[in-house]
């Protein structure tokens, strides 16, 4: 007997139906894969581009003058305080005049006693002469008694040494007189010397300004000579004229030149930019005795920028009430070239990459088994890195090789490679830099949607 067929459970067909239906629907939801990249693009447009230099430093006056002791004792009088505002002229401070004033005294005695002598010796001039006189007469009268037989030569002979002997003793005198007075002439000066030492005890201001910094106290001792820098007592600054000192870092020093003009902003006054001009610019690096020529360590050089008076002359109340202290934090924006109308690009469009040619040929070598050997003999070579752009062509894109020139905070000079209304690729930077290739398909959005993907990953 023909054994029964076994009935299927119908349970059994609706989980294969099941299992069909939903391999379907996966398979035509992914569909086949879009591959291209999602991208912006913008037309190559004539702008201007100023190019600028950044760097940060402090505030400082323009005119600053330390104020030092040319003469040595202790301050009994200090007339000013820190912050105080001063006028040319006005009297600082006082040193102690006792020890100086007995020094001119000195001095002037010993001057006094240099003209006395001096005055010695022309008296003793003054009778030589008389005797050189009779000793003339006599001498002459002697020998017209000589002629007429009446003294002997012996006796005339006597008559003329001595009138010899006073011309030599009045010749004797005479560089006597002329060393005298050389004594007196150096006594005075002395004096002189000794009396400017005394009036340099009383310290004045050499112009005005405000005291930025007192180093000494009243009762403090000070030393100074002419032939040294003496201590300091007190700085006086005009903070009236003011500039910004800051670092610029060799890369970007040789762009900067005198009177470039900048933008300056300060900490103090934020949200506020004042106007500035480069007056100076160091021609050696910063701290150069103390760096290795073998270290890693960034070179600065110092720039002075003095802020125009016109840009903050609305803070200005008062000579004695400047609107800026020393030391102020400053940031500073050097322009050091505009170029008007010229063709840009935004910054982020322009990629570095190596020759096309080189990496296809590189390629076909490798394939090829045909790998250059390097000779040992010679350093291995550097890849040479062009810049390029991506134009935008319908759906895809192309490699547009591009010379670049001067650039700003955003965009960047072309001077060779694109003409007005040609389309770019200028984001994302990732694409750019790495993704894109010529021919590679672009799905062009606005900047709002470009990375609506990521958000939705994100929020997931």
């Amino acid at each position: 007997m023909a054994a029964k067929k076994r009935k299927r459970n119908p349970l059994i067909w609706i989980l294969i139906l099941l299992v069909l239906i939903t391999g379907l629907v996966y398979f035509f939801s992914k569909g086949p894969k879009d591959k291209s990249i999602k991208v912006t693009a913008e037309k190559v447009e004539k702008r201007t581009i100023v190019e600028t230099v950044y760097a940060s430093g402090k505030l400082f006056p323009a005119t600053e003058v330390e104020i030092t002791s040319n003469v040595s004792g202790t301050i009994v009088e200090l007339l000013v305080e820190e912050g105080q505002s001063v006028k040319e002229g006005q009297l600082l401070a006082k040193i102690d005049p006792e020890a100086l004033a007995s020094m001119v005294d000195r001095a002037e005695a010993t001057s006094n006693s240099a003209r006395a002598q001096l005055g010695n010796i022309k008296a003793q001039k003054d009778q030589l002469l008389v005797q050189l006189g009779n000793a003339k007469v006599i001498m002459d009268r002697n020998k017209q008694l000589l002629d007429e037989g009446v003294i002997s030569q012996a006796e005339f002979e006597v008559s003329e040494t001595t009138y010899k002997s006073t011309l030599a003793n009045i010749q004797a005198v005479e560089k006597s007189i002329l060393s005298a007075e050389y004594n007196v002439v150096s006594t005075d000066a002395t004096v002189k010397e000794q009396k400017k030492n005394l009036s340099q005890t009383y310290i004045y201001a050499p112009m005005k300004g405000l005291v930025s910094k007192l180093y000494k106290k009243k009762g403090e001792q000070v030393v100074g000579t002419i032939q040294m820098s003496g201590t300091p007592i007190l700085k006086i600054a005009n903070l009236n004229s003011i500039e910004v000192r800051v670092d610029v870092n060799e890369r970007d020093i040789l762009n900067v030149n005198s009177s470039d003009t900048a933008d300056i902003e300060l900490d103090a006054y934020p949200g506020r930019k004042f106007r500035g001009i480069v007056t100076q610019i160091a021609n050696t690096a910063n701290n150069l005795s103390t760096l290795q020529l073998t270290s890693d360590q960034v070179t600065n050089f110092e720039v002075r920028v003095l802020l125009s008076q016109d840009s903050y002359k609305d803070l200005q109340s008062t000579d004695e009430h400047p609107p800026f202290r020393a030391g102020l934090s400053a940031s500073v924006e050097i322009r050091t070239n505009t170029l008007s109308n010229v063709l840009t690009v935004p910054i982020a469009a322009v990629t570095a990459r190596e020759d096309e040619l080189d990496v296809k040929k590189r390629e076909y070598n490798k394939k090829a088994g045909k790998e250059e050997k390097e000779n040992k003999n010679e350093p291995a070579k550097e890849l040479e890195l062009k810049e390029y752009v991506f134009i935008q062509d319908a759906d895809s894109v192309r490699m547009q090789s591009v010379k670049t020139g001067i650039q700003d905070d955003k965009y960047i000079e072309i001077k060779k490679g694109l003409k007005v209304g040609d389309v770019i690729v200028t984001a994302p930077y990732e694409a750019i830099s790495k993704k894109l290739k010529a021919g590679s398909k672009v799905n062009v959005v606005k900047e709002e949607n470009l990375y609506e993907d990521d958000k939705k990953k994100w929020n997931k």
